[in-house]
């Protein structure tokens, strides 16, 4: 993060951005040099203000700071700092996010995206040896309660949403997958109406662009279509942890007008979902990014390419992850548009080989990317399957990045002794220099962003 809280070095940051050698080709002064005068910054034409904010756009300590450096960068910095709201808990955030709306009505222009979280809670003595067992267990529900309560009937947030005019809103619990479950999940038909009629208002708003659900209890999968069909410009949706009472499904009679551009789907620890989405009704084909965590067969229907009798999704980049030891691909899921596919596997080395089994001659791919844990004990030794790689690989003109993103946890010290056996294992792959061996962190107990 850069620190900004010097106003003389605002100008240098600009210098250096724009060109890595602008400073020493016009003998740009250093921060040091430059005088501590609100005029510098005044005197910068708004249109490179603009261009410095950008840059630290997602730096909100940085933002801040130049919006009390000087006039001229409060309206750009205001714009990138409320351009997000996270809102967690009614009285923390909640409350004071509406107090503020009231006073000063030139933010609620400003909000695009907002964030509700059902919050899981802790507490400074849950990992405490003075709780008894019983008073751990205690102190468990009460936290549990506290943490669905405040979005089932919050009147505030019931107050928050008609101010705002979103393009994106995400109503989501942050809890580990294995403490997910229906009874925690926010209950769509048992929220306040008055609330229910808010979000409803912003789930079919003609502005809005992506929504994000996680965590959501509905009486079917048509009415969770039912929230949207009306959002014309949605064209970002992610869907997780949702649970069904009924399972009726989008009657083929109705419209349902959004084209989606990029979906997301998984129903771990929750009920299926994927097979509602092939509905003639219901437009796939101009998705471009597909991912899929599913232990349902049916997201290889998904996956098939569009026919007059169903629909289907040609996406460029897809990324799956069955739960499953090794993931088995059909030449199918390999569209005309695909450009990337992103595996999660048990078996990262063996997963090479069969993607680039079911992988067509004349795919386009271009980047083969594998998530899963290190283990040089599973590399396959045989010859055959090295020297097969090779044989695809010779006909895949396109493709420019093979990466294993790996997991090391506890098995190794480093990332190095796996990228070692991996290099090893593939000396053609170094030589055509696509290989890539990377690191990522183990999420099995926390909401991992990729997958959901």
């Amino acid at each position: 993060m850069r620190d900004l809280s010097d106003p003389r070095k605002i100008s240098f940051l600009l210098a250096e951005k724009l060109h890595p050698s602008l400073g020493d080709t016009i003998n740009f002064p250093r921060p040091s040099q430059l005088p501590f005068l609100p005029g510098i910054l005044m005197a910068l034409p708004q249109e490179l203000v603009d261009i410095i904010l950008d840059i630290i756009r997602d730096d909100i300590a940085s933002l801040k700071c130049c919006s009390l450096a000087a006039r001229t960068f409060v309206t750009s910095a205001r714009k990138h700092i409320f351009k997000k709201i996270e809102i967690s808990h009614p009285l923390s955030s909640c409350e004071m996010f509406h107090k503020l709306l009231c006073s000063s009505p030139h933010i609620a222009p400003l909000v695009e995206d907002l964030c509700i979280v059902s919050v899981l809670e802790t507490h400074p003595l849950f990992g405490s040896d003075m709780l008894s067992d019983p008073d751990r267990g205690r102190l468990r529900l009460e936290l549990d309660m506290r943490r669905v309560s405040w979005v089932m009937s919050s009147g505030t947030l019931t107050l928050v949403l008609p101010l705002l005019n979103l393009k994106r809103i995400s109503v989501i619990e942050n809890a580990t997958p294995q403490r997910s479950s229906e009874e925690y999940a926010v209950n769509w038909n048992k929220l306040d109406q008055h609330l229910q009629s808010a979000l409803a208002g912003v789930f079919s708003s003609p502005r809005l662009e992506a929504v994000h659900l996680r965590g959501v209890v509905l009486e079917s999968p048509c009415q969770l279509l039912s929230l949207f069909s009306e959002a014309t410009a949605l064209k970002e949706m992610s869907l997780s942890r949702l649970y069904f009472t009924q399972q009726e499904p989008w009657p083929e009679s109705r419209i349902w007008r959004p084209t989606l551009r990029s979906l997301l789907l998984n129903d771990i620890h929750a009920d299926s979902f994927s097979q509602y989405l092939l509905n003639p009704r219901i437009d796939l084909a101009s998705i471009g990014t597909l991912a899929l965590t599913t232990y349902s067969d049916q997201w290889e229907n998904i996956t098939m390419p569009t026919t007059n009798l169903r629909p289907g999704v040609d996406p460029e980049h897809l990324r799956l992850n069955l739960m499953c030891y090794r993931t088995d691909l059909s030449p199918d899921v390999f569209g005309t548009n695909l450009r990337c596919i992103h595996v999660f596997s048990y078996v990262l080395v063996e997963q090479l080989g069969i993607v680039l089994k079911a992988c067509p001659r004349d795919s386009g791919l271009e980047h083969i990317i594998l998530d899963g844990p290190a283990d040089m004990h599973r590399i396959p030794k045989d010859p055959e399957f090295y020297a097969a790689i090779d044989a695809t690989l010779d006909h895949l003109r396109a493709l420019e990045t093979i990466e294993f993103r790996s997991v090391i946890r506890n098995l190794y010290p480093t990332l190095a002794p796996w990228e070692a056996a991996v290099q090893a294992a593939f000396p053609s792959l170094v030589r055509r220099g696509v290989l890539r061996v990377t690191e990522i962190e183990w999420r099995m107990c926390t909401v991992d962003p990729d997958w959901e």
